[in-house]
């Protein structure tokens, strides 16, 4: 039996130079722009949304993340400048409480922004929130896992240093937008790890 799921109320995280804040209509523009990125492209987009047309393609990502906050299956966000509003990225954590007090995160990082830090630090403030107690305005999770093709080692390094254990690699899991496959690594963080 499946637990009902109740809408989850958008939250704000600041995070010194960062600011993490709900995905909105009005980064369309910024979204459109990193989904033309060949690497968002090719590991961040999944297969419907690269295959649409490409007016279309960021609008159909943001109701995605949109959705997940109604349904109470997902907190998407803008990573931002904490001084200009710039969108650096997205991070976020979906499939939330599918399995008990569990969660999956992703991220990516706008071209501009890369090689600084920010998909790391943004996805542990992230889970930073996602573990702490539901009295507190977390989400009360034991586990958040996130797996990336393992062509893609600059995911691994994020992981790593946003204090996700590598658990093992899961043979041909990532299907790339072009029908590709591709062994995986699986990293998971613990509420519990320090």
């Amino acid at each position: 039996m499946t637990a009902t799921r109740q809408a989850l109320e958008p939250v704000h995280l600041s995070a010194g130079r960062l600011y993490l804040r709900p995905t909105l209509p009005t980064d369309e523009q910024a979204v459109a722009a990193a989904l033309r990125d060949p690497g968002v492209k090719r590991w961040n987009t999944g297969v419907s949304i690269a295959n649409a047309r490409e007016p279309e393609r960021a609008a159909m990502w943001l109701r995605v993340r949109a959705h997940g906050w109604a349904s109470g299956s997902g907190a998407h966000f803008a990573v931002t400048d904490a001084t200009t509003g710039e969108l650096l990225g997205t991070v976020g954590i979906r499939d939330i409480n599918r399995l008990p007090q569990q969660a999956l995160a992703s991220y990516w990082t706008a071209p501009a922004a890369r090689g600084q830090g920010v998909a790391a630090q943004a996805l542990d403030v992230v889970c930073r929130w996602g573990f702490a107690p539901t009295e507190s305005g977390g989400l009360g999770l034991h586990r958040i896992s996130l797996d990336h093709a393992l062509e893609n080692a600059a995911s691994c390094r994020v992981a790593e240093k946003a204090g996700f254990r590598l658990e093992g690699t899961m043979r041909g899991s990532f299907l790339a937008y072009d029908g590709r496959r591709y062994d995986s690594h699986l990293h998971a963080r613990l509420a519990t790890d320090h």
